[in-house]
């Protein structure tokens, strides 16, 4: 990496705290300077996750290989556990409660996205 870069290529969208925290630590073993863009903001309130796009990811152009390199090394499997309960009926009225309260978001559950091919760079 040279000293004077200074630009950065998105390359994932995260919205879990948590899934987020293992990517950073990801990055970090593997020497890769990451700006993850927003993780104040919603690190404060994380009703803002939806609403700020989730937490962008951004490395250094000369890093980004390395990045998705890293990226298709993560097994990733489909958000299968329970919800709230292990009733999926109480789930859906704890979820419709949830909804019907004016001012109480519900948790983000979403999942990260990676880009997975090079976009247009000048």
């Amino acid at each position: 990496m040279s000293e004077s870069s200074d630009r950065f290529e998105t390359i994932a969208w995260v919205y879990s705290q948590s899934e987020l925290a293992v990517l950073l630590s990801l990055f970090e073993r593997e020497d890769i300077f990451v700006l993850p863009a927003s993780r104040h903001h919603i690190a404060v309130n994380w009703a803002l996750t939806g609403a700020l796009g989730g937490v962008e990811i951004r490395v250094h152009p000369e890093d980004t290989e390395r990045a998705r390199a890293l990226f298709a090394g993560i097994e990733r499997a489909p958000f299968r556990g329970r919800v709230f309960f292990d009733n999926r009926l109480l789930d859906i009225l704890l979820m419709l409660a949830i909804a019907l309260c004016p001012g109480l978001p519900p948790p983000a559950r979403l999942p990260a996205f990676f880009v997975a091919e090079r976009r247009f760079t000048p």
